[in-house]
């Protein structure tokens, strides 16, 4: 199997058909990106995300992680996503926010709690049927 054949059986198995299908035509479009998107399917995926000795969902665990740190909320409601659709409870992604207050902050924190409880609200996952999400901390 080539590095693209693994890498884009990877993203199939971890983002669906839609989002792998649309990041292996962009890797294949021969236009501007395509080489980071090329590099993203071949390296990322292939090699990265298909090794052994941790299961999808902490792998999109520790992703998430990085993405609050790194204040970049789009990528963390993905990873978000990635890891309740490979069987990850709620409640660990809840305290693994928690367990980030200390060393990210609560502002970084703070900016993906809109991204979260709309992941939360939308896949009907919070306890309260009225559940409308959460602006923030404030």
């Amino acid at each position: 199997m080539t590095p693209r054949e693994k890498g884009n059986a990877a993203t199939l198995a971890l983002m669906g058909p839609e989002q792998s299908e649309r990041l292996a035509n962009a890797a294949a479009s021969n236009t501007f990106g395509s080489d980071i998107a090329g590099y993203a399917v071949d390296h990322v995926f292939g090699d990265i995300w298909t090794r052994d000795g941790l299961d999808q969902a902490r792998r999109s665990l520790i992703t998430m992680t990085v993405m609050v740190a790194l204040r970049q909320q789009h990528e963390f409601g993905l990873h978000m996503n990635f890891a309740l659709d490979h069987g990850m409870p709620l409640h660990e992604i809840e305290e693994a926010l928690i367990q980030m207050l200390p060393y990210v902050g609560f502002p970084a924190i703070s900016g993906v709690m809109p991204i979260a409880t709309k992941i939360v609200a939308e896949r009907g996952l919070d306890k309260k049927s009225d559940y409308a999400g959460h602006r923030g901390l404030l």
